[in-house]
C-alpha cells in the first residue's frame, strides 16, 4: 500500500513537472543532459553539475534535478563497470589491486586518497567514451516521443 501511494505521488510530480510548460526540444534535452549527468561516476558532483547544465541550457532546475535523481540507481550500478572499463582503457597510473576495498579501508589516508583518484577519472574517462554519446543519440527519439505526446489536439 506504501508503494503504491509513493508510486502515485511521483508519477503525480513527474507529471507535474512534465506539463509545466517545458516544449519538446527543452525536455529532451531536459532528459538527455539529467541521465548523462545523472550516471557520471562521481558521488559527490552530479547536483552541481546539473545546476550548471540547466543555467548553461536555459532548463527547468526542477525537472532536471529529478531526472539526475531518478538515475541514482543506475549510476551506482555503473560505477564498478565504469572503473573497470577505465582501468583498461587508460592503463596509467596504479593499477587497481582486486583487493580494492580492504585496500582502500585499511591503507594509509593519503595512497587511499590517491588511489581513489585515479580510479575517480580513469571512470569518468570511460564515462565520456560511452554515456555522452549515448545521451547525444537519445535526443532525437525523446524529442519525437515529446512531439508526439505533447502535441496539440484538434477539436
Amino acid at each position: 500500500m506504501k508503494e503504491r501511494l509513493l508510486s502515485t505521488a511521483l508519477g503525480r510530480r513527474l507529471s507535474i513537472v512534465l506539463h509545466s510548460g517545458l516544449t519538446p526540444h527543452k525536455l529532451a534535452l531536459t532528459f538527455c543532459c539529467g541521465i548523462a549527468i545523472g550516471v557520471l561516476p562521481l558521488m559527490w558532483g552530479t547536483t552541481i553539475l546539473c545546476v550548471v547544465c540547466g543555467h548553461c541550457f536555459r532548463l527547468n532546475h526542477v525537472a532536471l534535478q529529478t531526472v539526475n535523481y531518478l538515475v541514482y540507481p543506475l549510476q551506482i550500478a555503473l560505477f564498478v563497470p565504469l572503473c573497470l572499463m577505465g582501468s583498461k582503457l587508460f592503463p596509467w597510473g596504479p593499477s587497481i589491486p582486486p583487493e580494492i576495498l580492504p585496500t582502500l579501508l585499511h591503507g594509509h589516508l593519503a595512497a587511499s586518497m590517491h588511489l581513489l583518484i585515479w580510479i575517480t577519472l580513469k571512470a569518468i574517462g570511460a564515462w565520456l567514451i560511452t554515456a555522452a554519446p549515448l545521451a547525444v543519440s537519445l535526443y532525437p527519439p525523446l524529442l519525437m516521443l515529446f512531439r508526439r505526446r505533447f502535441a496539440p489536439t484538434a477539436g
